[in-house]
């Protein structure tokens, strides 16, 4: 089953929500009153299809959220077509290198993304590789040096915030590069039960990277040296992140609230680059990198550093809040208690909803 829908699952039994897992899903449903709920994965019934499709397009998400005014890295979305009719150095005429590369759609877990390009060569050898897999590559500018967060808002609210790293290895003085990914790779084996978490596995990116730190494999790092092995932070290719709570100042909480409005998005995680998500990034060279609308909630419950962050729950108390008396009935079905104390749980859920609507 799903790590995602587990954890749903076991903060809905601890909220006496009537949830089902279905195999046959990979998830659950949680029946109120007449209404049925899904959650599959990081899928949830809380965004329209319309909005989840233009969120998955990265060229959509990118443009909408630019003409609002929102800072996103200049970039530029490459068909087939227009790669038979024009050179690609006209066609990417006005960004600037070092570049990313990676397609329109389909690049859950980083598949197919290629960081800091730094000149047309590289570009052309990723498009003969890529674009015969995809209908559209988009190509935006990289924007290095910069820390990299997933900020997960939920109906105008951050409840989550974790700081992503790109895979690195820690030197020991006796081992190389490639023995410590290989011991690094045996650790990494032993959570993926509890996170979306992946084997490092050497690829372009590294390579480019390794280069850039005239390394090579085969380099024997000092004793605790910590050598960066890629730039994309995401952890199912050897990435790791820390739990910051909700950490995030108020004016970057802001600007995400009114991202996810201007995409129509109740629920979305934003991959956000910037000096310091506590400090505005406006002020820190910081841009929206993506928006993730079925957000990974097992990366903010069970992170591999920091203090786990319930954000299922507030996610679920919407449902109550939304059928107090569908789930009020529900509850009391169960407690074997007297009826006024089961009148008096009514009450005060009854009340709890009138002061979330007003």
């Amino acid at each position: 089953m799903n790590k995602n829908s587990l954890l749903y699952y076991k903060t809905a039994c601890s909220l006496k929500l009537p949830a089902t897992l279905i195999d046959d899903i990979d998830g659950l449903d949680i029946k109120l009153g007449k209404q049925r709920y899904f959650f599959r994965g990081g899928d949830t019934p809380y965004n329209f299809g319309s909005s989840l499709n233009i969120a998955n397009n990265k060229c959509c998400m990118n443009k909408l959220l630019e003409n609002a005014g929102f800072p996103v890295p200049k970039s530029y979305t490459l068909g087939k077509e227009d790669l038979k009719n024009e050179p690609l150095e006209s066609l990417i005429q006005g960004l600037r290198f070092p570049l990313v590369a990676k397609p329109m759609t389909g690049t859950a877990s980083g598949k197919d993304v290629l960081c800091n390009i730094t000149n047309i060569t590289q570009l052309q050898t990723y498009m003969n590789k890529c674009m015969p897999e995809h209908q559209f590559i988009t190509v935006e500018e990289f924007h290095g040096g910069l820390s990299a967060y997933r900020v997960l808002v939920f109906f105008n609210k951050v409840i989550g915030v974790v700081q992503r790293f790109p895979a690195a290895v820690v030197g020991d003085g006796t081992h190389s590069i490639k023995e410590l990914i290989a011991i690094d790779n045996v650790k990494r084996e032993k959570r993926i039960k509890t996170l979306p978490l992946g084997p490092i596995k050497v690829d372009e990116e590294y390579q480019i990277r390794l280069a850039e730190l005239n390394m090579t494999l085969e380099t024997v790092p000092n004793d605790k040296e910590t050598i960066v092995l890629c730039y994309t932070c995401n952890s199912t290719r050897g990435g790791t992140m820390k739990s910051l709570g909700k950490k995030i100042c108020k004016e970057n909480a802001r600007l995400l609230c009114q991202a996810a409005q201007t995409l129509n998005l109740n629920i979305v995680g934003f991959d956000v680059q910037c000096e310091d998500i506590l400090i505005p990034i406006a002020k820190s060279r910081g841009v929206i990198i993506e928006a993730n609308s079925n957000p990974d909630i097992s990366i903010h419950e069970a992170p591999l550093f920091g203090s786990p962050t319930k954000v299922s729950k507030p996610i679920l108390i919407r449902l109550i809040l939304k059928h107090p008396i569908a789930y009020c009935l529900g509850v009391c079905q169960k407690m074997k208690i007297n009826i006024y104390i089961k009148a008096i749980f009514i009450v005060l859920v009854l009340l709890l909803y009138a002061r979330s609507q007003s």
